[in-house]
């Protein structure tokens, strides 16, 4: 950047600085549309008015978002038709909507996500490449304390990003709010003030109006930058971890499928127990689990089963974690599927991720069913075959006639013997003829429709896809 910040000038137009920031991450490409979410506070209205001056020479198309949350009654109505206006006064289009937030619970986290969700659509419809938000450093140092107060790993007191998954860009993240200020006022721009941003109710607000500015007076005067700066350094270290969690995961990785993520205890388990919480938290994301939802201390739970050979813990909601040696399982619930099977032909399974393929053949061009290599391709003796052929997921009282016995076994008990996994055992699909089951597919088929001498003609059926490669040889 040079021998000199021009972030800590003291020249109240940014306009040099914001253009050097922008240019330091490659925030935009000629021809890029901005969907720009403002809110009419000195933060987004600054954004605004330095986005508007830059964007002939950075070759942009420009949009004005404002999402009204209804949270303030006429002042909320009031900003809404103030940022119209001021889109209107610039000539750019302006994109509006209304949203209600409830009051309880957590409005402010209601509205983020209710604000977040609009400006997406906006960027959508508009064919945009990226969406511009008003954070600044001074939001930045108050995300770090908020987060430390509540405990959070590198990713967290990484705090705002200045580019997020590659859309959500912060031109304004290396500028205090008085600098904010003082453009503002050096622009003679007209701006909104939301007096709820004055409520020491809210957590965020104490650590603005009480902590900082102690911190500030008895500490370090810097704090600010302090922390923003400590923010940075977070970031490109964690940056560096995830990349090497991603590594990581990848050679641990057994299966990844919709629902469940099996990997390689020893594996993982042979990492680093940095490495170890970041590669567990990146298997939860990939089965496109909610941020919120994993804290620190459920990634310490998920990594504290090392310790026994087997047992399970509820992550989320929707997600447990599993350990079944020599196995590691994240797994979301198997939806009761039951599919008809075409004869022949090939049928989809989307719950599991797989499909079957079955065949009809002569029984002189198979060889028995009991000398197959293949355990997910079984040969049935189609004239036994009864009724029409299914595909679907165990039920409780499931019972059947392996090959080879002369009496039925449970379908769980055989899971249990086997040792499958419980979080898996509802993605084994069973084919059915009729009523009857004729095989746990790649476990066992029915001694009733065994291939055998007398047999004329043979449904083969394979099975592909799934994580059904990792059921141990039975």
């Amino acid at each position: 950047m040079g021998s000199r910040d021009s972030r800590n000038s003291d020249t109240p137009d940014l306009l040099p600085a914001v253009n050097s920031y922008i240019d330091r991450y490659d925030m935009f490409r000629p021809g890029d549309g901005i969907v720009i979410g403002v809110s009419g506070g000195p933060d987004s209205v600054s954004l605004l008015d330095l986005l508007s001056r830059l964007r002939k020479s950075l070759d942009l198309r420009l949009f004005v978002a404002h999402l009204n949350h209804q949270l303030r009654g006429p002042a909320s109505d009031a900003d809404h038709q103030f940022v119209m206006d001021l889109a209107a006064a610039r000539d750019l289009p302006c994109f509006s909507d209304r949203a209600t937030v409830s009051a309880a619970g957590s409005p402010e986290a209601a509205a983020r996500d209710a604000r977040f969700g609009f400006l997406r659509e906006v960027m959508r419809d508009t064919g945009a490449s990226r969406i511009a938000l008003g954070h600044t450093r001074s939001d930045q140092a108050e995300t770090v304390l908020m987060r430390l107060i509540r405990g959070a790993g590198p990713t967290g007191l990484g705090a705002i990003r200045p580019i997020r998954d590659g859309i959500w860009v912060r031109p304004l993240l290396a500028f205090s709010r008085q600098q904010i200020q003082a453009y503002v006022e050096h622009r003679n721009l007209h701006v909104r003030h939301d007096d709820s941003n004055g409520d020491t109710r809210f957590l965020r607000n104490r650590i603005r109006h009480l902590l900082l500015p102690t911190i500030a007076s008895d500490y370090n005067p810097s704090i600010e930058a302090a922390l923003a700066r400590s923010a940075e350094l977070i970031q490109g270290e964690d940056q560096l971890l995830g990349q090497q969690a991603e590594s990581a995961y990848r050679k641990a990785l057994l299966y990844e499928g919709k629902r469940k993520i099996i990997l390689d205890e020893d594996a993982v388990f042979g990492y680093h127990i940095a490495l170890q919480r970041r590669l567990l938290r990146t298997a939860f994301f990939q089965l496109r689990g909610c941020a919120r939802d994993l804290d620190e201390q459920s990634v310490g739970r998920m990594e504290g089963l090392r310790l026994t050979p087997a047992g399970s813990i509820q992550v989320a909601a929707d997600i447990s974690f599993h350990r079944s040696s020599p196995w590691l399982i994240l797994s979301r619930p198997t939806p009761a599927f039951e599919t008809e099977v075409a004869v022949p032909g090939v049928t989809g399974i989307p719950e599991i991720d797989a499909f079957v393929e079955t065949k009809i053949r002569p029984a002189s061009e198979v060889r028995k069913h009991d000398s197959s290599s293949d355990p997910f391709c079984a040969c049935f003796d189609l004239d036994e075959i009864c009724g029409r052929l299914t595909l679907r997921n165990r039920r409780r009282a499931d019972r059947f006639q392996p090959y080879g016995l002369s009496g039925t076994q449970k379908v769980s008990d055989l899971f249990i013997n086997l040792k499958i996994p419980r979080p898996l055992r509802d993605e084994i699909p069973l084919l059915l003829g009729g009523q009857a089951i004729l095989w746990v597919v790649g476990l066992r088929s029915a001694q009733s429709t065994a291939v055998t001498h007398r047999a004329r003609t043979v449904l083969e059926v394979t099975l592909r896809g799934g994580w059904g490669g990792l059921i141990p040889s039975s």
